[in-house]
């Protein structure tokens, strides 16, 4: 729910840090900040704004900057920038109360989408009414390290997508789709122990995801009954399934109606696991990062974002 900052006061001068990504969405950081500028300036808020230039710089920039100083950090660019800065922020080992305000300029914006707010006019039009709402952060431990998501994490079937659509990146947003329709013609089952909320099973599994938000890839509903602020991460299962069954699925992704699937499962959990006798890259935020086994813990209300 969005209640209002304690001291948001519409037509107060505000000042914001603005970290921008300008390789985002096929170079339209850059673009996307001088689009909302006169939005900003016409609030009369201050807009200090830090290009990022390299990879993991956004997260080194949320990690190191004077939250003191600001009264919103700013993300504009895709999933992997919110990511970064998500990450950068949490690493800094304190509580974090400065509020994050979301403006989409990538290629992938589900937490944007999530909330409604494709938009970048609208979105910084939201940020100044200030007014505020709790996201919790999906802390993920791999053996030594430790990744905080906000969108997804997933294994098995969702890491095979997204490295075909890597490959297939200069199809642009469609890449998902053109990726998981590739896939449904080899299909690749693993075995390992899932373990939800401390109930254990071992089987071969398809599919195994993670969700915060409602939507990954290009806009398919993965998980429709997700909430970013329930405490609680929506687990999407999938044993084996025949090549049809995976067709079906895909129809219906799209629109949330593949969980009236019979091969579909669907668990809201506060912890979740998966344990296997080697190591297996993950999915993590839309990006093929870390290393199974790994067990994930909510954090509610982790950080607050601008709605």
């Amino acid at each position: 729910m969005c209640v209002p900052t304690e001291d948001s006061r519409l037509g107060d001068s505000k000042r914001f840090v603005a970290i921008v990504n300008p390789a985002s969405g096929r170079r339209r950081g850059k673009q996307v900040l001088e689009q909302v500028r006169p939005i900003f300036a016409a609030a009369q808020a201050e807009l200090d704004v830090q290009l990022c230039v390299e990879p993991r710089h956004a997260q080194r920039l949320a990690a190191s900057l004077d939250l003191d100083k600001y009264d919103g950090c700013l993300v504009i660019g895709g999933d992997g920038t919110v990511h970064e800065v998500v990450n950068g922020l949490l690493q800094r080992g304190e509580q974090i109360s400065l509020p994050l305000g979301l403006i989409p300029a990538g290629s992938g914006n589900t937490l944007h989408l999530h909330q409604g707010g494709l938009n970048p006019e609208e979105s910084a039009r939201r940020i100044l009414a200030g007014q505020t709402r709790a996201l919790d952060v999906a802390r993920v431990t791999m053996s030594e390290e430790v990744v905080y998501c906000i969108n997804i994490v997933g294994w098995s079937a969702v890491v095979d997508i997204n490295c075909l659509a890597e490959k297939l990146r200069l199809l642009g947003p469609l890449r998902y789709a053109i990726a998981t329709l590739i896939f449904m013609c080899r299909p690749r089952p693993r075995f390992a122990r899932l373990i939800l909320d401390g109930q254990v099973s071992e089987d071969e599994f398809l599919l195994v995801v993670g969700c915060i938000t409602k939507f990954t890839g290009n806009g398919m509903m993965l998980a429709p009954r997700a909430e970013i602020d329930d405490g609680l991460i929506d687990v999407v299962v999938v044993r084996k399934a025949s090549r049809l069954e995976i067709l079906r699925l895909f129809r219906r992704v799209f629109v949330g109606s593949h969980l009236e699937l019979p091969h579909v499962e669907y668990h809201q959990v506060r912890r979740f696991a998966i344990e296997l006798d080697d190591q297996q890259p993950l999915n993590l935020d839309g990006e093929v990062a870390g290393r199974a086994p790994f067990s994930v813990e909510m954090i509610p209300g982790a950080l607050r974002i601008f709605c």
